[in-house]
């Protein structure tokens, strides 16, 4: 549940993140979260498949392709 409800709060983070603030991605401890932070900030799909929750990596797809 906690993992849940950090995912969607990353998710609000993530989408105003920039390129220039990749190192902030970093700092993040979770695997999957650090991942999607990583994919949207290098605009890079690739990265979406190391995230291992489903929904959160088709979620990363969507974005990170758009």
């Amino acid at each position: 549940m906690i993992r849940h409800y950090l995912a969607g709060l990353l998710l609000g983070f993530t989408a105003t993140a920039n390129a220039a603030d990749t190192s902030s991605c970093y700092a993040i401890s979770e695997a999957d979260a650090r991942n999607y932070c990583l994919a949207l900030a290098h605009n890079d799909p690739g990265r979406c498949y190391a995230i291992q929750d489903s929904a959160m990596r088709s979620r990363c797809l969507a974005e990170a392709r758009q």
